[in-house]
């Protein structure tokens, strides 16, 4: 197995364990897919999605990429309704947007309709 960088110090460590040494490849892989792989819990990821808004870092995101955003959430957690990605998209609008377009959409528009 030829590895580099961060993967070799992991399994550098991993063999020095007493506990791991005698461990295989495969459970190597494992503990290797543990520390590589964000662990995302359901709450994390509604925080997250809780706190999508157009204006990041006082710089103004384009609609379409927090209505893209808003999706790949409902993805990752499926209970969110199309109700809640509604109103997470208006929660996340910045004010004048939300001011101009408010009277001209609602919560039954598909969401490509909604967007444009």
């Amino acid at each position: 197995m030829h590895l580099k960088d961060d993967t070799k110090m992991l399994h550098t460590q991993f063999r020095a364990n007493q506990d791991t040494k005698h461990l295989g490849v495969e459970e190597f892989l494992r503990a290797v897919r543990q520390y590589c792989i964000p662990f995302t819990s359901k709450e994390t990821l509604w925080n997250e999605f809780q706190a999508i808004r157009q204006m990041l870092n006082g710089r103004m995101l384009p609609i379409q990429d927090i209505a893209n955003k808003i999706k790949q959430y409902q993805m990752q957690l499926p209970r969110i309704s199309n109700w809640q990605c509604y109103h997470q998209l208006l929660e996340a609008m910045d004010a004048p947007l939300l001011q101009a377009v408010r009277a001209f959409i609602n919560e039954d528009m598909e969401w490509d309709k909604l967007i444009e």
